[in-house]
């Protein structure tokens, strides 16, 4: 008798372990699937992509942004030259021949990836004999300065309604400045209804999902503490809230944080790199227990990694602040990262601060200073922010007279900047009393010298010639917090005082 006990107790372990072996095989190749998954060919469609050009004399240019078509998983680019004169481009040493013969020479060319710089010979027959050029395309579709992204693709109203789940409305929360989002409560459960991306409802600790929720609502519940943060906007509030222990995971590699807290975070692996917005590492988020991702408007170009995250159970919030276009608005986030991790006082108090900082910079007198905000790229044209975006504005709340005015917008686009002609900002440009070189995307500069290097027609600006140049920190961008010490300095410089700057430095 005992030893049939033994062998139906040996026969029962042996079935477990199985059991065990089978689920962890089953889990395992579930992962694996994802991974799989995430390598299958992408929707078909078509987008637009800004780039930058190295090489040549800047005379001829490829014109951006280049549409890319995206077709059976294949990709093409279109590259319109502002010459008629190439004939012919090589990629990889395959010609591709020009398809505009007497107009701007086009062409349509493979492109396997857009994560890395593509190398091209263009041919150009202006010389006295035709002549093989070197230039290298940077694909800017990865640009930290999320306000540029274009639109988003599910517009609707903001959340109203004066029940929830049976639930009555409790109240709002008062936002002063910011139309892009609205918090609405429901006794302790609240929801968040963001622009251009969903509502969310945020189920307190230990209480229960209520039931018969909108089937477009996105529940989130507390505490949230392993996020996946690709938006890089949102890290500094993190921050400032001290809120990083909520981050788990970063669509940013160590080297490219500029906020000196995540960059150690990573570094001491308390906050890993899960891959950027348009491919995350799946296997690692889930290993994780990832139980938010934040993501900016550019995960609409890639819907499947979208689709993807929610399919594995994490909830994926869309931000869109940059939509907003009062500087003070896009600073009132703030209070939405307050209630998501569970920081809505120091959310407040830093708000009402950074809010009387700026408002007593605002209520200065204007200078009437004007004002030119640019770089130079690659292929030597000036990008510059359009009127109205939040960078401008903040350049007129600070007192100046920003000089891009509507008449001289020429793109037809989305985006918050533009690139024009070094002849066309020249014509804008040349008699501002200031102009601000922006380092974000082409790096510092350290001297007029090296401005005048880039063109020489800067030479002959006013701003030059008077000795009222100046350059941003690297760091502007993703620091967007610091809103008040940029606009104090903006309204420091116009008035002629130059010390004790944050985020501007004068160049020699």
């Amino acid at each position: 008798m005992r030893i049939k006990t033994a062998v139906k107790k040996h026969i029962v372990l042996l079935f477990v372990l199985l059991s065990f072996l089978f689920v962890t095989s089953c889990v395992s190749q579930g992962v694996t699937s994802v991974k799989q998954e995430n390598t299958k060919e992408e929707k078909d469609g078509t987008f637009e992509v800004d780039i930058t050009l190295e090489g040549g004399t800047g005379k001829a240019y490829i014109k951006s942004p280049v549409t890319i078509e995206r077709k059976d998983g294949q990709m093409s680019a279109t590259f319109v030259w502002s010459s008629k004169n190439y004939d012919y481009m090589l990629v990889d040493n395959v010609r591709y021949d020009n398809e505009n013969p007497g107009g701007e020479s086009t062409f349509t060319i493979p492109v396997k990836t857009l994560d890395e710089p593509l190398n091209v010979i263009g041919d150009t027959t202006a010389m006295s004999k035709p002549h093989e050029i070197e230039y290298t395309i940077y694909w800017e579709s990865d640009n930290t300065e999320e306000e540029t992204y274009p639109d988003a693709v599910n517009e609707k109203p903001l959340f109203s309604s004066d029940t929830l789940s049976g639930i009555k409305k409790s109240g709002e929360i008062k936002l002063k400045y910011a139309t892009c989002f609205n918090v609405t409560q429901f006794g302790e459960y609240k929801v968040i209804s963001i622009k251009n991306s969903g509502d969310y409802l945020i189920v307190p600790d230990g209480m229960d999902v209520p039931k018969d929720l909108p089937k477009d609502m996105t529940v989130l519940k507390q505490p949230i503490e392993k996020t996946y943060l690709v938006s890089t906007s949102v890290m500094d509030f993190v921050c400032r809230l001290d809120a990083l222990d909520h981050i788990a995971l970063s669509g940013t590699q160590a080297d490219d944080w500029s906020i000196e807290e995540a960059r150690k975070a990573m570094m001491d692996g308390k906050i890993l790199y899960a891959g950027k917005y348009r491919a995350p590492d799946y296997e690692l988020i889930l290993s994780k227990g990832c139980d938010l991702a934040i993501e900016n408007t550019m995960i609409y170009h890639e819907p499947e990694a979208k689709e993807k995250l929610e399919e594995l159970g994490i909830p994926v919030l869309v931000e869109t602040s940059s939509y907003e276009k009062h500087p003070l608005a896009r600073l009132e986030w703030i209070k939405l990262y307050g209630i998501l991790f569970g920081r809505e006082e120091e959310a407040d108090r830093y708000f009402e601060d950074q809010c009387a900082r700026m408002e007593s910079v605002m209520e200065s007198a204007d200078t009437d200073k004007s004002v030119a905000f640019f770089y130079v790229t690659t292929s030597g044209l000036i990008n510059v922010r359009k009127p109205g975006d939040y960078v401008s504005t903040m350049i007129d709340l600070a007192g100046g007279r920003y000089v891009i005015d509507d008449d001289s917008i020429k793109a037809d686009n989305s985006l918050s900047t533009m690139n024009m002609q070094m002849e066309d900002f020249y014509a804008c440009a040349k008699d501002a009393d200031i102009i601000i070189y922006n380092s974000t995307i082409a790096g510092e500069i350290a001297s007029v010298d090296e401005l005048i290097s880039k063109n020489a027609l800067f030479a002959d600006f006013k701003a030059v010639k008077e000795g009222r140049v100046y350059c941003t920190d690297r760091d502007l961008f993703q620091q967007v917090a610091g809103m008040a010490e940029f606009m104090n300095d903006l309204n420091l410089v116009f008035n002629g005082q130059e010390n004790d700057l944050c985020y501007l430095k004068k160049l020699d």
